[in-house]
């Protein structure tokens, strides 16, 4: 009984449904010096519901790849069926529109909406979009940032925080492509790797490298202090480029795999640094 509630936490990705929560604060009240909190927990609850939908169908609907590629998930474990999955996936996209509607904002209503049939149709068919599936995500993640800035009317600060967002999780995307390409052959998937090949992909991650390292730039001085404009290109604008020339030196599943891990590490200190700086 204990292990399979544990499931039921774990299939909503629970760094991940933490990670958006904080984002949509992070949308609100950077740059802002004060505003009540309620609405604020509000939009945050509602966008990690969602987001925790996502991660749930497309567990559903990558159950036969992750049979493969991610045997230690909770589905292909066996500790709670597909079928039961799917339902519980619904539920939490429908309680995060609902949340949503209470926030009285028609865009945030909009975003919710229109990022919950994204999700939905990433998981069914993401697999096969190859490079759609990759924009998808990182607008959806770009988005968060968008959401919980509607609530304290911070779209300025935050659009150039999701800005570099989408590029992050671009880049993000491609490697983690590369790290399921395995599984994703034994089904018939077609991902960018697959296509084209890891130093094509990986190629293609660097012109989203410039984008991110272009917005980063365009950032000073209005977002962050001559200090922090240097730590952010050396602590993360650089080592992302070393971990992509390693990559693209050496594209191996388990070199993407540890890349892979160290970006989600590298988003939040860029978030802090960003944070600390304002």
């Amino acid at each position: 009984m204990i292990q399979t509630f544990f499931a039921y936490i774990r299939i909503l990705r629970p760094l991940n449904f933490l990670f958006v929560f904080i984002a949509v604060l992070f949308g609100a009240y950077y740059k802002v010096t004060a505003y009540p909190i309620f609405y604020p927990l509000l939009a945050g609850f509602a966008a990690a519901f969602i987001s925790g939908g996502g991660y749930i169908i497309n567990d559903f609907y990558d159950y036969s790849i992750d049979m493969i590629n991610r045997k230690e998930r909770v589905l292909p474990s066996g500790l709670i069926t597909p079928v039961k999955a799917k339902y519980y996936g619904a539920c939490f996209f429908i309680l995060g529109i609902i949340i949503s509607i209470f926030l009285h904002n028609i865009w945030m209503i909009a975003i919710a909406v229109l990022n919950s049939i994204l999700l939905f149709i990433y998981a069914m068919k993401s697999k096969r979009i190859h490079f759609w599936g990759n924009l998808l995500v990182a607008f959806a993640t770009a988005s968060t940032f968008i959401f919980g800035s509607f609530i304290t009317n911070n779209l300025r600060n935050a659009l150039f925080v999701a800005i570099c967002a989408f590029f992050y999780t671009m880049i993000r995307e491609l490697v983690k492509d590369i790290e399921d390409k395995n599984g994703d052959s034994s089904v018939g998937a077609k991902t960018l790797p697959i296509l084209w090949g890891d130093k094509k992909t990986l190629l293609l991650s660097m012109l989203f490298w410039i984008g991110f390292a272009a917005t980063i730039i365009w950032g000073y001085p209005e977002f962050y202090s001559s200090a922090f404009f240097i730590l952010l290109m050396i602590g993360i604008v650089f080592l992302i480029l070393v971990d992509l020339i390693i990559l693209i030196i050496k594209p191996l599943t388990k070199t993407a795999k540890y890349s892979e891990s160290f970006m989600k590490v590298h988003m939040l200190v860029f978030l802090v640094i960003l944070w600390v700086a304002q």
